[in-house]
């Protein structure tokens, strides 16, 4: 018969107090994200050279003279005193997107293509480029059509 009597508990533990309801989406986002940080994204006009170059890595016809335009502006962007300047250079970036995305028929415009990609390498090396490179329009199509169609050096 000592089976069936309940026990009681001279101090019953308190129940916890009842969940707090869901934060909304924004809130969260909010209060996970980093602010963004100040770049200086003043462009600069291209000097007549440059200019001459950037409108040459967009030759439609003439696609041995991109891909040496391309090789010029590579080896520009290999200095660390040129980076800053070169990624900020008005229609440099559209002039490297539009040599990367051309469909790479033959070795020259694989070239070309490479270049293009390879100064735009070159320019992501300080970190404030970064920024600016990555929000430039195009450029993250340029990046996934490398990685998807290439398989040598521009990948």
């Amino acid at each position: 018969d000592s089976h069936s009597r309940q026990v009681v508990f001279r101090h019953p533990y308190p129940l916890p107090p009842p969940p707090e309801a869901p934060r909304p989406e924004h809130i969260i986002i909010n209060e996970n994200t980093v602010p963004e940080k100040s770049v200086n994204t003043k462009s600069v006009e291209p000097d007549a050279e440059l200019e001459q170059l950037i409108q040459q890595c967009q030759d439609e016809q003439n696609i041995v003279r991109r891909s040496n335009a391309c090789g010029a502006i590579k080896v520009l962007a290999s200095h660390d005193t040129n980076k800053a300047k070169l990624a900020r250079t008005n229609g440099l970036l559209d002039a490297l997107v539009y040599a990367s995305l051309d469909d790479a028929v033959d070795s020259d415009a694989l070239d070309a293509r490479t270049r293009a990609v390879t100064a735009l390498l070159y320019l992501s090396e300080p970190k404030d480029n970064r920024i600016i490179i990555a929000k430039h329009p195009g450029i993250l199509d340029v990046l996934v059509k490398v990685i998807e169609e290439d398989t040598g050096e521009a990948r």
